[in-house]
């Protein structure tokens, strides 16, 4: 009698805990995070997660989002195309996410944008700048600049410091490079500023003397650099040997030059465009700075840590405003946006680009990154 009292009671715990279970499931909104997280781009795609665990982690300790906490799965791409469409499938078919995070480089997230907009789910990726990311594909956007939008930053900042004869030395081959050149030369011209010499070298050449020399005898007051940090180290230690002595100036590929630099010193004439600054003074900077500091015992050095960070706070921002989980719902949400960030005020213009800061920042004898100015939209 015993014996038969503990197994009915046993069968009513499971035939209780039964029906309550797809209600349990509901108390949890699931997110899916992609993008690279192994690989010679992983540092990338780490920055970018760990900026979103944080802002989910600090969201979920403060009651989660409509009442429900958020788990947050991340899919790791290796910076492959199509292990970044089998996360896509698996996230959305087998973990039924309602919004995806990422990806990280811009193939991979040009790839899962076209998935993610046959079905309409909300996408947002915190550092692919490919224009066409987002073209044609109403649930996608970013909490990055574009590769124009920093090049005209640039010539602006130019004009604004009194740089009157600028050079550039770019690839003419590669699109960012390329795309670069054509938005920072167009704005030159707008600002009144002439540039006095445009010379190309292509990626992994090792000797830029040459396109240097050239541009050295065009007397210019600043150099361009559209180029990331392996190639931007090289030329900046040929134009030292060279005597020529001016002010250099990169977009966002090249803040990773600290590591493949040899003599520092180079970089104290060096200023850059980024997606964020650990100087920056705004209240949300310095609060955000401080809790990736506990949390990883160590700064946000790489922007992505705050874009990734703005994203994440981008979407679960839409669904509470939302109030629902619902794919149009969201969508329409984050096009509402219109929010103080990390990175600065974002709000999303038709092409759902963010309309948003850009930092400038330099270097000391060190090779730390040091705050220059934060130009707002």
């Amino acid at each position: 009698m015993k014996k038969r009292s503990l197994f009915s009671l046993f069968l009513m715990v499971v035939l209780v805990l039964s029906a309550f279970a797809p209600a349990m499931a509901e108390e949890v909104i699931k997110i899916g995070g992609i993008g690279v997280l192994s690989g010679p781009y992983a540092q990338y795609g780490i920055a970018c997660k760990e900026g979103m665990d944080l802002y989910i982690n600090q969201v979920n300790a403060n009651g989660g989002v409509l009442g429900k906490q958020v788990q947050f799965i991340w899919e790791d791409t290796e910076g492959d195309v199509t292990k970044a469409i089998n996360a896509f499938n698996k996230l959305v078919d087998n973990d039924e996410v309602v919004a995806i995070l990422g990806g990280v480089l811009s193939g991979e997230t040009k790839v899962v944008a076209e998935f993610s907009e046959t079905i309409g789910i909300p996408q947002i990726t915190p550092s692919a700048t490919a224009y066409d990311v987002t073209t044609g594909r109403p649930n996608v956007f970013r909490t990055c600049f574009l590769d124009p939008v920093q090049a005209v930053a640039i010539a602006r900042y130019m004009a604004e410091e009194g740089y009157k004869s600028p050079a550039v030395l770019y690839d003419r081959a590669t699109e960012y490079s390329n795309g670069l050149y054509e938005s920072f030369t167009a704005e030159c011209e707008a600002q009144g500023i002439t540039v006095v010499a445009a010379e190309s070298a292509a990626y992994g050449d090792v000797d830029y003397k040459t396109q240097l020399t050239t541009i050295k005898n065009a007397n210019p007051d600043a150099l361009f650099l559209p180029y990331y940090g392996s190639d931007a180290a090289m030329i900046l230690a040929q134009a030292k040997e060279l005597g020529l002595e001016v002010k250099f100036f990169g977009a966002d590929g090249i803040a990773d030059i600290v590591e493949v630099v040899s003599d520092k010193e180079l970089l104290t004439n060096l200023e850059y465009t980024d997606h964020f600054s650990i100087g920056a003074q705004n209240d949300m900077a310095v609060d955000f700075v401080k809790a990736f500091n506990e949390a990883y015992g160590k700064d946000p050095v790489i922007s992505f840590c705050a874009t990734g960070y703005d994203a994440a706070l981008v979407l679960l921002n839409a669904i509470e405003s939302a109030g629902s989980t619902e794919y149009d719902a969201v969508v329409e949400a984050i096009k509402a946006t219109n929010v103080n960030a990390v990175s600065g005020s974002i709000k999303f213009d038709d092409h759902n680009d963010p309309i948003k800061s850009i930092f400038f920042q330099t270097f000391d004898n060190q090779g730390n990154k040091l705050f220059v100015k934060q130009l707002d939209p």
